[in-house]
């Protein structure tokens, strides 16, 4: 069994141990088991929580142990350097549920505790046939080596655990994941509403004899992305976004993995990208392919086979009597100042469901006026809120139109008011549907009010006749005393009447 080590002894049973400047006893190696994974798995997460697991890394080997009743445990060794690293890891080992332990090759004697403080040595040693034998105070076995665990196999095995987010905040930098079908669409909304990111094409080998082409994905860098996007994001399907926890490495927004991936960023190399899935898919992207904004990967129209018109005139000193009408067009300009949207008089049944449905901020917020053809709503703070109808942007004060088009010949803001000349109205402009002139339609600013007190009905009250509660004391009854009986309370008054 185990003895207590004292200061002024100079020999020890235990092969490869030693006092160190402390007078702690201490081999070359320490050791820590575990009875089951997860105790092991609940270690590394506390260690790397409170410290860097790339400190032990170098040296830290995991081994799954054989009894000599066929039982299986967990063995993790490391070298111990000094008293104060192995105090540290005792601390956090005994926490979780493991056994520490000291020594140098196949002999490891219990680590000190509270009761010996300089140390453990034995009295007599254990020979038994096995890998590794354990002295304990309570026990002393050998054991067998069955196999090694890899820490990087290990970290990519364990599945991610869910754990809540705050929606309306998110981390500076975002990566996410697309399947080819939505990825395009993902290009054209991040350059739309102009958000910093960068796109790239990864692609795997098939994972199986049974499927014909490898898989490919879109992959996104974005970053500053508003909380309203990266919602959208991760509701999609075949979407996957995912929070940075290292330079390589990210894990699945909602998502958390059982071991701190920044504190053992040595296993993750800087050449390829490490994405953790909450279903405990892991896509490595090896070399990491290469990147590009997205507002050079927006498809365009161009036509190669137009001809180009060039045509050489001389400067005339006379008046312009030109006049050019105003045109909308399409445009690939990114949408700005989205405030207002038109809904035609037969969706009038849509919109007013859509009201139904309206959180209390954004109808707040909303005004509405309504013609013979048309309701123009207005919001000066995002008009996406409300998803109906077609949406216009201010090009100009209180002149708008549709979004996605522009206006030719391109017009100054300033000279627009001009040319418009309604004073106290909004100026829409609708498309022609033969692309002919476009003509505004001029909504004066009384006719828009709010929302909810436009779209409702008056609501009265009906008056109801209501009189006061009489309320009427009971008289007491009166007690009259007399010669004692067997029934004392025979024959008093009930209230109403005798008897």
């Amino acid at each position: 069994m185990l003895e207590r080590a004292a200061l002024h002894q100079t020999r020890y049973r235990t092969p490869g141990v030693s006092p160190d400047a402390r007078g702690v006893v201490l081999g070359q190696l320490g050791a820590v088991l575990f009875p089951s994974l997860d105790r092991l798995v609940a270690f590394l997460r506390a260690y790397g929580d409170e410290g860097s697991l790339d400190e032990i890394l170098p040296t830290l080997t995991i081994r799954q142990l054989r009894t000599p009743l066929n039982t299986k445990e967990l063995l993790l060794t490391l070298t111990a350097e000094s008293s104060y690293r192995m105090d540290r890891i005792a601390g956090v080992a005994k926490l979780a549920g493991g056994l520490v332990f000291t020594g140098t090759s196949r002999h490891f004697v219990k680590y000190r505790d509270s009761v010996s403080p300089l140390g453990y040595d034995v009295r007599q040693l254990l020979d038994a046939r096995g890998d590794v034998v354990l002295y304990h105070d309570t026990f002393q076995q050998p054991y067998a080596y069955e196999r090694e665990i890899a820490f990087r196999e290990l970290v990519f095995k364990l599945q991610p655990y869910r754990r809540p987010v705050d929606e309306d905040e998110t981390p500076p930098k975002l990566w996410a994941s697309a399947e080819l079908g939505i990825g395009g669409a993902i290009l054209t909304y991040l350059f739309r509403w102009q958000i910093e990111a960068r796109a790239a094409l990864a692609e795997w080998p098939p994972s199986s004899a049974f499927d014909d082409k490898p898989r490919r994905l879109h992959l996104f860098d974005i970053s500053e992305a508003p909380a309203r996007v990266a919602r959208l994001l991760a509701s999609l399907p075949g979407v996957h976004v995912f929070e940075p926890f290292g330079k390589t490495v990210a894990v699945e927004r909602g998502y958390r993995h059982p071991i701190a991936l920044e504190s053992c960023a040595s296993i993750f190399p800087d050449d390829a990208l490490h994405l953790f899935l909450g279903s405990g898919e892991v896509l490595v992207a090896s070399p990491i392919p290469p990147f590009a904004p997205v507002r050079s990967l927006v498809r365009t129209s161009v036509g190669i086979d137009d001809p180009t018109l060039a045509a050489t005139g001389a400067g005339r000193d006379e008046t312009w009597a030109m006049r050019l009408p105003l045109k909308l067009t399409y445009s690939s300009d990114p949408w700005r100042a989205v405030i207002a949207s038109a809904v035609p008089r037969a969706k009038s049944d849509w919109l007013g469901r859509m009201l139904y449905a309206l959180p209390p901020r954004v109808l707040a917020s909303l005004q509405i006026a309504a013609t013979e053809d048309y309701f123009y709503l207005l919001d000066r703070t995002g008009i996406e809120g409300v998803p109906l109808g077609t949406f216009f942007s201010e090009v100009a004060n209180r002149i708008y139109i549709p979004s996605g088009l522009k206006l030719v010949p391109a017009v100054a803001p300033g000279v627009l008011e001009e040319l418009v000349s309604v004073q106290g109205a909004h100026i829409f402009f609708h498309p022609h549907p033969q692309g002919a002139s476009a003509v505004p339609t001029a909504v004066p600013e009384s006719a828009f009010g709010p929302a909810s007190r436009s779209a409702l009905r008056e609501s009265r009250a009906s008056s109801v006749q209501a009189e006061p509660l009489r309320i009427e004391t009971a008289d007491l009854p009166l007690l009259a005393y007399d010669s004692p009986t067997r029934f004392p309370m025979w024959g008093l008054p009930d209230g109403e009447g005798e008897g």
